[in-house]
């Protein structure tokens, strides 16, 4: 057998989102959708969806549409979320509580350890099976967890950000989702991605304010020889 396809990293990102939509659509009991219906919950041009989708091996059924089951699971087996990932998570705080309640924990992700530096929530149980944990016991709480850790979420604040991620490489974690503004310093063999809430939040404020301007200067204003038209019609009336 030769070597899967390489997945660009859009792609990537995009099948994630497919994933999303094909989990709603089988909630309301959708069994079979177009590449159409796809691409329009997911906001990308079909063509784009069908090129992805071509890099998990999926083609639809001509006039008919994908089977959603058997897509959802072509795409979980090649983000490889067809099986349960562990996270460490730096942050006990409302940051931490909303990643665990919205962030899609549980769809293949399960939060193993949580940790914090303030006093007053360590040793706090945030869920029937977890407690938080002082995040100088890093090392020592991960080293302990059978099953492992896969990944490491940092969503402390930013005072503690690069503490969090050198506890979290020295533990031999190399996968790191970054959802504090901080820029991290890691070695060359860890993966940090970056999800700056705020910086997004700008980015489509500045996306906002450039599709109102372009409108103001589409509207259609009269010309000069409009004008003279006008007048000459009120003095004639």
């Amino acid at each position: 057998m030769g070597q899967p396809p390489t997945i660009p990293r859009p792609a990537v990102t995009r099948l994630a989102t497919y994933l999303y939509v094909l989990r709603s659509f089988s909630a309301r009991g959708t069994v079979v959708a177009s590449s159409v219906e796809l691409a329009t919950a997911a906001g990308v041009n079909p063509s784009i969806l069908r090129k992805d989708l071509s890099y998990v091996g999926a083609s639809g059924v001509r006039g008919v549409g994908y089977d959603v089951s058997r897509l959802t699971a072509r795409i979980k087996l090649a983000l490889h979320t067809d099986h349960t990932n562990m996270v460490a998570l730096a942050g006990a705080g409302r940051l931490g509580h909303a990643l665990i309640s919205h962030a899609g924990f549980g769809r293949g992700f399960k939060v193993a350890a949580l940790f914090d530096t303030d006093p007053a929530v360590i040793g706090t149980r945030f869920t029937d099976d977890l407690v938080v944990v002082p995040l100088s016991e890093v090392g020592a709480t991960c080293a302990g967890l059978a099953e492992g850790i896969d990944f490491g979420v940092i969503a402390t604040g930013d005072d503690d950000a690069q503490a969090a991620c050198d506890a979290f490489t020295a533990s031999g974690i190399r996968q790191l989702l970054n959802v504090t503004p901080v820029h991290l310093s890691v070695e060359s063999d860890v993966v940090v991605r970056q999800v700056d809430l705020a910086l997004e939040l700008q980015v489509l404020g500045f996306q906002a304010y450039a599709v109102h301007s372009s409108a103001a200067r589409n509207r259609i204003v009269p010309t000069t020889e409009s004008n003279q038209a006008m007048g000459e019609e009120a003095v004639t009336a």
